[in-house]
């Protein structure tokens, strides 16, 4: 099928809804409004090839919907709430405080660990360390037959003294050490702000 030429044609007079830059060439560089076969301008700006486009206005719900679902999560190093920018759509700030981590079970060649969807609260910022997890160790306790009655106690061994031919039976406890202070479980972090759409 032949197309008509659009040449020293006026655009309106045989395709009133197709859209043009003025009746003229799209600039080298900027952008140029797009306007109907009346002359109405819209709210597209274009430009050629690498140029890019503009909106002048809302760039519509079915848009938005498309790129951020409800439930789709921004990273930012900006504090500014999603929802100034997007109009009708309504954002909370998600895990502050926390890493983010993938949902699933992961495995780090040893252990095996499940992350839920959400919040998971076990985790801690400090842990001071349970009996249970020291690493299992020894003190050493030193037991002769000397009289040591007098002399003090070499650090870090206990010595106990006792007449030559004496009978005996000893329970013996080291010194206690260490201050149970908890200690740092995080690692060096780079922080941002999690936006989570909610509607």
């Amino acid at each position: 099928m032949a197309t008509t030429s659009l040449t020293n044609t006026n655009i309106s007079d045989t395709y009133p809804g197709v859209l043009h830059a003025k009746g003229e060439p799209i600039p080298a560089s900027g952008l140029q409004y797009v306007y109907d076969g009346f002359g109405n301008k819209s709210s597209l700006k274009i430009g050629q090839a690498g140029e890019g486009i503009d909106i002048d206005g809302d760039l519509g719900s079915s848009f938005i919907d498309a790129l951020y679902p409800v439930g789709a999560v921004i990273f930012s190093a900006d504090n500014t709430n999603p929802g100034v920018r997007f109009s009708g759509t309504t954002w909370t700030q998600e895990a502050e405080g926390r890493f983010i981590a993938g949902v699933g079970t992961g495995n780090d060649g040893t252990n095996t660990q499940a992350v839920p969807a959400g919040n998971d609260s076990t985790g801690k910022y400090k842990h001071t360390l349970t009996e249970a997890e020291l690493p299992a160790h020894t003190h050493d306790t030193i037991v002769d037959h000397k009289d040591y009655t007098g002399i003090s106690n070499p650090t870090p061994h206990q010595r106990v003294g006792s007449h030559k031919n004496a009978d005996y039976s000893i329970s013996l406890t080291s010194s206690a050490t260490g201050g149970g202070t908890a200690h740092n479980n995080t690692p060096p972090s780079f922080g941002l702000y999690v936006w989570k759409r909610t509607a």
